[in-house]
């Protein structure tokens, strides 16, 4: 028996490492990729932890017979992370209006402030992978087209002796479906651009 089951392994189609995380104003009128990024604000330096679809199916049962009808009832992505850069206007933005952000008195002290809100403002999530394959940058980009956080502003705090002593902080976007785009593209797209 063979000690590999494939002989092979094509590099371009790997993913390697960790991901920009960004945010841009929801807008309905994104075609593609190159639409979100131009609009996009860089949320700092974190780590991006996992990208799940999850599709809620649905079945009509007759009891008698087969399933007279079987389908997709609802879907939805998550992707979950934390960032180590507390950028008060960013932080504002991301979280879709939630928070909200001030300049104190002086022009030195920004403020992050949160309660009260009703109503949160969607927006469109982009997070990028970039790598060097044969001397030439190579990315894959996820763009959530219509999303949410779904936790509040939220630190993980750590001891001052702490051999990584930074403060997280963690976040959960949901990305739902954006009824206003083609069936099929609704939710959230990849794209994996090949050397």
């Amino acid at each position: 028996m063979a000690l590999y089951q494939n002989t092979v392994v094509d590099s371009d189609l790997l993913t390697l490492g960790n991901w920009k995380i960004q945010v841009a104003t929801y807008d309905s009128a994104y075609t593609s990729y190159s639409s979100v990024a131009s609009a996009c604000d860089n949320l700092g330096a974190g780590i991006l932890n996992s990208f799940t679809h999850t599709p809620t199916f649905y079945d009509v049962q007759a009891g008698n017979a087969p399933d007279p009808i079987e389908g997709i009832a609802d879907e939805v992505c998550e992707a979950t992370g934390e960032l180590i850069e507390l950028g008060v206007a960013k932080f504002a933005s991301a979280w879709g209006g939630i928070l909200t952000t001030a300049t104190a008195i002086t022009t030195t002290l920004a403020v992050l402030s949160a309660g009260g809100k009703t109503a949160q403002t969607p927006k469109t999530y982009l997070f990028t992978n970039r790598r060097v394959v044969n001397s030439a940058s190579v990315e894959t980009n996820i763009v959530i087209w219509k999303g949410y956080m779904k936790v509040g502003f939220a630190a993980n705090f750590k001891s001052d002796n702490d051999a990584d002593p930074i403060t997280v902080y963690p976040f959960t976007i949901e990305g739902v479906i954006d009824g206003t785009r083609t069936a099929g593209n609704q939710l959230f797209a990849v794209y994996k651009w090949l050397d």
